[in-house]
């Protein structure tokens, strides 16, 4: 008797937490490869991650738009960014407005990168820069409270710490007020400028010696074993942009280490703060009916401005590295391409979902169903039992693009009547079940099926003429219908280059002596 009134009781308190409406935990990364944490395939140390990964789901298609403004307005409001009136989002509504109107708690930190602030879209509470990247010791003018200047302090501060201690006090708030919570972590990690805490920074010194070549051969490896990646699915090989790791130049390999050192050290920070903010709601009970999605804004960055800087510990303000392309490669292994291209490298990255009360899959399930930003509106508005507007007041609503992720998450099928939009300025391309459409900087379109080629190496454009000519129709029909854009809806291609050269790619040298950095010359002082 004693044995069914315990698992009576058990299962009532089970029911009761799925009764309730779900917290919900969007936190967005940016810049992060598809390899770049250790359930990904990683060596960094990510164990808070990869813990919500073991108990919870991954997705190995998750999509995003590869450029860092545009994702956060798919993120927001369910639309492609264009549609939604870009980052002025004047044809949309975000999902806190959404939510907040079903009775939820709504707050922010991090990364806004869009027009006006977090508090005119609907977010209650609001910690963080409103700009595009800042130095992570210092800052910048455009940090904001609740709306109000906000002074970053002259020591002490590093950003992707600074947005979980204010998301903690903003949780405060949220049980106070006895509301269920949205919550919106958008870290500014690893974007650059590259700069590390000198306790992460002194972890990672000496572990990537081995350069890219072999770290990306390990990281695939260890995908495959994973189960993310096909045992027999082909790397995209080295390419022309790359120099190879033993073809560097000493001093240029060393300025290489450094950068990778950073950004390992910038993750796993990342990871870090993760899991302070998961410590936190286990304390209070919280977790189990949480639903928590870890997403990043688009791949890993190559573009490299900027001098060398060589011999220097980016562990302050004064002292920083940009991007790198050969470490890029390796990060998006095993795709090709980076950030802002729609090529795999650019637009899928890590997606974990975690939410015990509320999941019905394996622990640990990969999920290898395309999804994409625009989903994640759809998704919330569903599992907060919330309402999205066709109307507004001072903007004129367009329909949300995306679908709700719900089947998803309780292991069944997803079903979507329309193939998903992929653009950034001149990088276009579609994905439509199990084949893709995509072009490199408007050249000429090219097309791959995804199931047996994941990593888009064997162009069907030719020998499948009629697909190609369907898809590219479609994709100029969203341009036009969807997105409202005659000039994508018309825009020509340009023959294909071959090799493929950005001018902000990483430039070798042949010289064993590093460059030397000429001194700024003194202003005159005016008379």
């Amino acid at each position: 008797m004693k044995k069914w009134i315990t698992l009576l009781l058990a299962t009532s308190a089970v029911v009761a937490v799925a009764a309730k409406s779900p917290n919900l935990v969007v936190i967005m990364v940016d810049d992060l490869g598809f390899s770049d944490l250790g359930c990904y395939g990683s060596e960094i140390e990510t164990p808070n991650l990869d813990a919500l990964a073991a108990n919870g789901l991954r997705f190995s298609q998750f999509y995003n738009t590869a450029k860092c403004h545009s994702s956060r307005v798919s993120l927001l409001s369910g639309q492609y960014c264009i549609a939604a009136g870009d980052t002025e989002l004047t044809h949309a509504v975000t999902s806190a407005e959404v939510l907040e109107e079903a009775g939820y708690f709504t707050a922010m930190t991090g990364k806004w990168h869009l027009k006006k602030q977090p508090t005119d879209f609907g977010f209650n509470r609001y910690f963080g820069h409103l700009s595009g990247a800042c130095n992570f010791f210092k800052g910048d003018d455009t940090f904001r409270l609740n709306g109000e200047k906000w002074n970053v302090p002259k020591s002490g501060f590093y950003t992707t710490v600074a947005n979980v201690d204010f998301a903690l006090d903003f949780l405060k708030e949220a049980r106070e007020s006895e509301k269920p919570f949205y919550l919106y972590v958008a870290f500014n990690a690893p974007h650059g400028p590259l700069h590390a805490l000198p306790e992460d920074y002194a972890k990672y010194k000496g572990r990537y010696d081995m350069g890219w070549d072999k770290m990306r051969d390990a990281r695939i490896a260890k995908q495959k074993a994973l189960g993310l990646l096909s045992k027999e699915l082909d790397p995209s090989p080295h390419p022309p942009e790359v120099r190879a790791w033993d073809k560097l130049v000493p001093w240029q390999r060393d300025y290489e280490i450094n950068r990778m050192v950073t950004l390992a050290a910038m993750i796993d920070r990342l990871d870090q703060e993760v899991g302070r903010l998961v410590e936190d709601l286990k304390q209070h009970g919280e977790l189990e009916n949480t639903m928590i999605l870890f997403i990043s804004d688009n791949g890993a960055c190559p573009y490299d401005v900027g001098a060398f800087r060589l011999n220097i510990e980016p562990t302050n303000a004064g002292a920083f590295f940009r991007d790198s392309t050969g470490w890029a490669w390796a990060r998006n292994a095993p795709f090709r391409y980076y950030k802002q291209n729609q090529f795999e490298g650019g637009i899928s990255t890590p997606a974990i979902v975690h939410w015990p009360a509320g999941l019905k899959t394996k622990p640990g399930a990969i999920v290898d169903t395309p999804a994409h930003l625009i989903d994640v509106l759809p998704t919330l508005a569903d599992l907060g039992d919330a309402e999205i507007p066709t109307t507004h007041s001072t903007r004129d609503l367009r329909p949300v693009s995306g679908v709700s992720l719900r089947s998803v998450l309780e292991g069944e099928e997803l079903k979507r009547s329309e193939p998903i939009y992929l653009q950034f300025y001149t990088d276009w391309g579609l994905r439509d079940g199990d084949w893709k459409l995509v072009s490199f900087k408007g050249q000429e379109w090219e097309l791959y099926n995804m199931a047996n080629d994941r990593t888009e190496l064997n162009n069907l454009a030719e020998s499948q003429p009629e697909r190609l000519k369907a898809m590219i129709a479609k994709w100029r029909a969203i341009s036009a219908e969807v997105l409202h854009s005659e000039e994508l809806a018309n825009a020509q291609v340009v023959p294909t280059e071959d090799p493929r050269t950005n001018d902000r790619w990483t430039v070798y040298s042949d010289s064993d002596k590093p460059p030397v950095r000429k001194p700024k010359k003194k202003r005159k002082k005016a008379k």
